[in-house]
């Protein structure tokens, strides 16, 4: 059982493992937020505070230097996440459980010394501490929104496929080559086929329309021994090769 002392740490773990389980097992937008907003705004810079032994004045003091230490844990987090890959919402919850079980680890056990216990009258809080929370609420709030917005404008890189099946054993002599286009607007391609480096084919100006694929077989003899043919594609506009396969023909 926890000492006195710590009795509030283990409750922030224990608030922490609740938005871990919820955030697993329930996609409820409304849970997530009833359990994580303390946990990111308030939660972790508390027990941050706990940890590093900083003591405040008063009750106001120490709000706001939880909610400045929140924000602190919050970046920290998002550096760690990215690296690992794990900026998604389970990932927040696990970062949360940590640093509070880390602190309940490492925080002195007589901790509970730096909150102050009584509520020293109606909640005042100086300008520049005003200041301060509402400035840390803006750069969080401007950084979250330009998140999303990069998300959303975000556009995975997309290129046009480009395969050459070999044929089939004992079937006919056919090479089955593809062309799917990725791209944004309509494009010509020079296809080049060889076969021991000897030109079997050549299209010029094969034009494929996005999101459209252009399929087509290639005749080739089939000898004893195997062969390599290559396929070689190219843009007209400066006759620059774009992409390029290749593929055995077995022998017969």
């Amino acid at each position: 059982m926890a000492s006195p002392s710590k009795r509030d740490l283990l409750g922030a773990c224990l608030w922490a493992g609740a938005t871990v389980a919820a955030v697993a097992a329930s996609d409820s937008m409304l849970l997530r937020v009833i359990l994580g907003v303390p946990t990111a705004l308030l939660i972790s810079g508390h027990v941050v505070l706990r940890a590093i032994g900083v003591r405040t004045a008063s009750l106001t003091e120490h709000l706001v230097c939880s909610i400045g230490a929140s924000f602190a844990v919050t970046i920290a987090g998002g550096f760690v996440l990215d690296a690992m890959g794990l900026l998604v919402p389970l990932g927040w919850a696990f970062w949360y459980l940590a640093a509070t079980t880390a602190a309940m680890l490492l925080a002195p056990g007589d901790g509970n010394a730096s909150i102050p216990r009584a509520w020293p009258g109606p909640l005042r809080m100086q300008r520049w501490q005003g200041a301060a929370v509402v400035l840390a609420m803006l750069v969080t709030t401007g950084a979250y929104a330009l998140a999303i917005h990069d998300q959303a404008v975000e556009r995975q890189f997309n290129y046009t496929d480009f395969w050459m099946l070999p044929p089939a054993k004992g079937g006919p002599g056919q090479l089955v080559i593809g062309v799917r286009s990725a791209e944004a607007q309509a494009q010509q391609y020079d296809l080049e086929v060889t076969l021991e480096g000897k030109p079997i084919a050549i299209i010029r100006s094969l034009t494929i329309a996005p999101g459209d694929t252009w399929v087509r077989k290639v005749p080739v003899p089939i000898l004893a021994v195997q062969q390599k043919a290559e396929a070689r594609l190219y843009l007209p506009a400066d006759d620059k090769l774009y992409r390029r396969v290749s593929a055995l023909v077995p022998g017969s």
